[in-house]
């Protein structure tokens, strides 16, 4: 409780900067407003060692599907896990959980990522932006992210005074998903504030099968429901923000809560008369699973003359996630009360600080401290997971030294420490139980990279490090079933921090003409490789616990490991209104002592798209059409005792036109309709979790979206 008050009290200092008016004297003049617009992101990509990608609110908005990691698989090298339609976790170049740092506004959301069973806890509808880091990027995020980070923008400046927002209105046949999400963002004089509320509400989606087969049982899907998949979502938050005299500063508070039905199967041997159709397909029954998390985030940012600046972020964050299921013991002891089987409650307390500084010549150089402190407690009738406390401190120096503009290169050192202290619990008979556990560590990493930039039309980059990890509680404690997932999980308390050496190598061209019928050719080829001497994954055993519907029994281990793999990218414009993409991605990834292959590795994927933009078709402006392939090669690269999965294609089409209702083109109300998996077909996601029980994907699903914006 100390530590909470304290950083309450931090962020009502840093707020009372707010009620400080701007020095009169600096308006002595007032000055016409000149915005001046250029492509950042892609400035900033040159300079990086690592490939960057970049998608902004409208690819998001172009592109939206059920969760965020949905709408982000059409990029290159990422992918995400998944249970059914309601729960996606993201994945690039294979590696996710607590190898990939997520972070909303330079905060990293910490919302129990080892589990695939629950989604990401953000409100996708607020998204402004969203930069994908892929590659070690664990000097500035910490050692989570050695698979790379997920950097989103949840709300931003405006490039003028005013007030400004917008009403989003949506559907989707597959599960009859009705929701809407609005904004109003208010700014004048260096001062905005913002506020969102979202909901949406969806019954049990549809797949293309009648029937499932689970351990030799075959079960119906009455009229291709898949029972109790229903959920609902509602979303809040606000932010305001401040700029005056060299300090930038904003504060948001948000709330994101979900309610989702598991599948009757998703917990041990569905019975018939759970599966039988009631017609009731928005009801929510046991069992199901509920989140909620609530997030305050303090940005701020002092220039200290022309060439450096202080950087100050404080968070805290509250995860709470309950299952329900009906109550059973699995041979052990009296059937318990109520029906909330699990319930885990996690607190972080976070603090990023930096220091930057830019050098005349042009080299940036950049040094802070990370901190974390989590304490998570748990709840229900069953066990996973026990309850622990985390500390993790890192600091870090990087330094980018510019040498032309041709020619940078970046290096870096990072030092991370950290403990954990896992409370005891008691089971019977090796079930159910775990050890108190003191664990510390701490290592250093370090990467050092180049960016050539020899020719207008060529881009190079080079990139080698370390990176290190410590082991996450479920690797180290976990003991129990987890239903939604069919499996009983064993954590290992011997197991060593992890790490890793990588490389990555970027090349990328592209080059325009402006009175040729190819107005445009881009394309571009990324490539990683990285060897772990004692790298931690879960392991199917083959064998099934002797607990009662408990499922196969996954253990983590560790062992030698290599990966390597990368991305193929090709664009064409002609005459500046079509556009053909073709893209690449493929994972290798083997257990260097057994010669098996890694489980939860993706395959081998293509992506073909082709765009057509018109400025005008009768009331219609800024249109967009586009048809996209999308292509996974069968898996038969699996660990001993995983599933191989059957490649398959599908096709995707959508349609965005944009309907002005005002003069001049001020106001534009954009609508989008999408059509995924046009000729339904049936297929399996490898990564996704209900491939065990051989239910498929969704079929054929239209999506509508109305962007109704609002301008003063």
């Amino acid at each position: 409780m100390k530590k909470l008050l304290l950083v309450f009290a931090l962020y009502a200092t840093a707020l009372s900067g707010f009620a400080q008016k701007p020095d009169s004297a600096a308006q002595a003049y007032k000055l016409d407003e000149v915005i001046v617009t250029g492509s950042a992101a892609a400035a900033k990509q040159r300079l990086q060692p690592l490939t960057v990608l970049h998608a902004p609110k409208e690819y998001v908005l172009e592109n939206r599907s059920s969760s965020l990691m949905n709408t982000l698989e059409k990029l290159p090298g990422v992918s995400a896990f998944q249970v059914g339609q309601g729960f996606s976790k993201p994945v690039i170049r294979g590696l996710g959980f607590n190898r990939l740092v997520v972070a909303e506004n330079g905060i990293k959301q910490q919302g129990q990522q080892w589990g695939a069973d629950h989604g990401l806890e953000i409100d996708q509808y607020g998204v402004e932006q969203v930069e994908i880091i892929k590659g070690p990027a664990s000097l500035q995020y910490g050692s989570d992210a050695i698979a790379g980070v997920i950097a989103i923008t949840s709300h931003t400046w405006r490039n003028s005074d005013g007030l400004t927002g917008a009403v989003l209105l949506n559907g989707n046949s597959s599960n009859r998903l009705l929701g809407g999400s609005g904004n109003v963002h208010y700014q004048k004089n260096g001062k905005f504030v913002e506020a969102r509320a979202t909901y949406q509400n969806f019954e049990s989606y549809r797949i293309p099968a009648k029937s499932f087969t689970y351990l030799t049982y075959t079960y119906p899907v009455h009229n291709g429901v898949l029972k109790n998949t229903a959920g609902r979502e509602a979303d809040a938050s606000v932010q305001a923000g401040l700029r005056a005299d060299g300090y930038e500063a904003s504060v948001l508070v948000s709330n994101v809560y979900a309610k989702t039905g598991f599948f009757a199967g998703a917990s041990g041997l569905p019975f018939l008369i759970n599966m039988e159709d009631n017609g009731r397909y928005r009801d929510i029954g046991l069992p199901y699973h509920s989140a909620n998390h609530l997030k305050t985030v303090l940005n701020q940012s002092l220039s200290l003359g022309n060439r450096s600046k202080l950087i100050l972020d404080l968070s805290y964050q509250h995860n709470l996630r309950q299952e329900y299921s009906p109550p059973h013991t699995h041979g052990f002891g009296a059937v318990p009360e109520g029906n909330l089987e699990l319930e885990t409650r996690l607190q972080a307390i976070g603090m990023n600080a930096a220091w930057e500084s830019r050098s005349p010549a042009g080299s940036t150089f950049r040094a802070g401290l990370n901190a974390e402190y989590q304490r998570n407690r748990v709840g229900g009738y069953m066990f996973l997971l026990p309850e622990f406390e985390q500390l993790a401190v890192g600091a870090f120096a990087v330094n980018r030294f510019y040498f032309s503009d041709a020619l940078t290169a970046t290096a870096g050192l990072r030092y991370d420490v950290g403990g954990m202290h896992i409370h005891r619990y008691g089971g019977r008979e090796g079930y159910f139980s775990v050890p108190e556990l003191q664990k510390r560590d701490g290592s250093a990493s370090f990467m050092a990279g180049v960016a050539y930039h020899p020719h207008r039309a060529w881009d190079f980059k080079v990139n080698v490090g370390k990176s290190f990890r410590l082991p996450n509680v479920n690797e180290y404690a976990s003991n129990g079933i987890s239903h939604t997932m069919m499996r009983y999980e064993l954590g290992d308390s011997a197991l060593s921090a992890e790490t890793s050496y990588q490389i990555d190598v970027h090349a990328d061209f592209g080059k325009r003409w402006s009175n040729a019928f190819v107005s445009s050719l881009t394309a571009s080829v990324s490539a990683f490789g990285s060897y772990f001497p004692n790298f931690i994954f879960l392991n199917p055993t083959g064998e099934f616990s002797l607990l009662p519907e408990a499922g196969q029994t996954y253990r983590y281990m560790q062992s030698k490991a290599s990966r390597f793999g990368g991305e193929v990218e090709a664009a064409v414009d002609f005459a500046r209104i079509f556009r053909v993409t073709a893209a690449a991605e493929y994972v290798y990834a083997v257990d260097m002592e057994s010669g098996f292959p890694i489980a939860f590795t993706p395959p081998l994927s293509l992506t073909g798209e082709a765009i057509v933009r018109w400025s005008k078709l009768l009331l219609f402006v800024n249109n967009r059409a586009a048809l996209t392939c999308r292509y996974a090669a069968y898996q038969r690269r699996v660990a001993r005792n995983e599933l191989a999965t059957p490649g398959y294609h599908l096709l995707d089409a959508s349609v965005t036109l944009g309907v002005p209702v005002r003069s001049g083109g001020r106001c534009v109300v954009q609508l989008v309709l999408q059509v995924q998996n046009i000729f339904d077909t049936k297929y399996y996601k490898h990564l996704s979790f209900y491939r065990r029980l051989d239910l498929p994907e969704i079929g054929r699903n239209f999506l509508l979206s109305v962007q109704i914006p609002i301008n003063s």
